[in-house]
This record gives structure tokens, sequence and C-alpha cells, in this order.
């Protein structure tokens, strides 16, 4: 059996059983105990199953349409977004002009630009970046009208899309659900894919700011393809193989 072969029945047998020691997954493979390790560690790596202790249990499904609240998200990987988001931000030159969306991680740059005297040209469709982006008396800070979601703070709708079409931006801070290279980047609601898909458009350098949980994650509405992004921002939490990957296309990974 192929080692391929090998990792998909290890995984077909563990959705039928939830949970498997390694013995029990020799036996049913026919591979010795080095092997099924090495290939439990390789499913690990890339977020298809976790190691317990002797054994392994199938990860849990996300549903593609699953989506926290932000209050829920601004809690998840805090100190990886504060990385991501102050590498993003110290990549900002004087009068740079940039959308920014609405995100934790995209917040996080917010609240450096606010607390900061950088001049600088803003248009986000977040409610709580512009609060915070208002400190700063030198940008010149436009907020996107529209409809709220209450689960992402976020303006969408007919009249944020009007709004963005009157700018053209050199930089778009962008925040993402799911990223994979077959699928692209990905989010669970459609009105808000709509949005990311046009302020890509509107601007000349799209940057990508996503912690390391977001790799390998598909959600229902797709914005953007891998080739429309120049710059992804991510943390060390990263496996080495998934950069070795996004390295064979051009753009930019850097991790914080």
């Amino acid at each position: 059996m192929f080692p391929q072969e090998r990792r998909n029945r290890i995984i077909e047998v563990l959705k039928e059983n939830k949970s498997l020691s390694v013995r029990e997954l020799c036996n049913q493979l026919e591979a010795s105990e080095a092997t099924i390790r090495r290939d439990l560690t390789w499913l690990e790596e890339r977020g298809m199953l976790q190691r317990t202790h002797g054994g392994a249990v199938i990860g849990e499904e996300k549903s593609i349409t699953e989506e926290l609240s932000f209050y829920q998200k601004e809690t998840e990987k805090q100190e990886e977004k504060i990385r991501i988001a102050k590498y993003a931000y110290e990549s900002l030159k004087p009068n740079d002009t940039l959308f920014l969306d609405a995100g934790t991680t995209t917040l996080e740059m917010a609240k450096l630009i606010g607390e900061s005297n950088i001049p600088l040209v803003v248009i986000t469709n977040s409610v709580m970046a512009s609060q915070y982006i208002a400190r700063n008396e030198s940008v010149k800070l436009y907020t996107l009208g529209g409809e709220m979601r209450t689960r992402t703070l976020a303006t969408v709708g007919e009249i944020t899309l009007n709004n963005i079409a009157q700018f053209n931006t050199k930089k778009a801070f962008l925040g993402t659900n799911g990223i994979s290279i077959e699928k692209g980047l990905t989010t669970p609601d459609k009105t808000e894919a709509e949005i990311k898909k046009a302020l890509m458009k509107q601007a000349a350098e799209v940057i990508i700011l996503a912690d390391h949980s977001k790799f390998q994650q598909v959600t229902l509405c797709k914005f953007g393809s891998i080739s429309m992004v120049d710059f992804i921002i991510t943390d060390m939490g990263l496996p080495n193989h998934v950069v070795e990957a996004f390295s064979q296309y051009d753009i930019q990974l850097v991790k914080v």
C-alpha cells in the first residue's frame, strides 16, 4: 500500500470508529508501529486528526457555514493576532491609502494606527476599527455606510459596495476565515464575501492577515483566489510544509 493510500485509509477508519490505538491501526492496516506513528504525525501536522496517548482521534469537522461572533473571535489566538497586526502596521508608510476590513486581526492593526500619529487615508467597513482609528488626527478616515451585520460589526450590502467603488487604494488589509491553495480565500457569509471581493478589486496590493488556524480551512463563500494575493502575514504556528506549498506561488508569506 502506498503512503497516501494508507493515510487515507487511516482517516476512513478513524471516521468509522472516532478513536483508535496505534496497535488497532497496525492490525487493521497491516503496517508496523513505526509506519503508523509516522503517518499519524504527518496527518496531525495537516490538521486532519489529533494524536492521543497511544493512538489518535479524528478531529471535528468544522461546518463550512459556521461563524463565531465578533466577540467570540476576539479572544481567540489573541497573541498571534497582535503580532500579525504589529508587523502589518510597521509596513505602513506615511500617506499610504488603504482599505481595512472588519475582523479581529485587522482591529488590532486599527488600534495601533489610532495610537500613532502617522498620516494615512483609511477606508473601512468596520464599526469597531473606526472608533480606534479616529483617535489619530493625522488620518483621513472614511467609514463605509451600509447595513451592519451584528455578528461581525461590519457594514455590508449594496450601499457599502457602491461606497467602495468610489475609492482606489494602494493597499487592502483583509482577514479571512479560510485560506487554501485549492479553494482560495473563503468566509461563511455571502454579503461579507462580496465586500472583500470589492475591496480587493479596488486595491493595488492585497495583504491577508491570518493566523495559522485559518490555513487549509474552507468555508462557504469564496471571495478570491490565491493568485490575487500579494502578501500573507501569519504567525509562527504555521507548519513549514504549508509555507513551502505557498512558496510555489508569487506570494510573499511571512511568519511573525
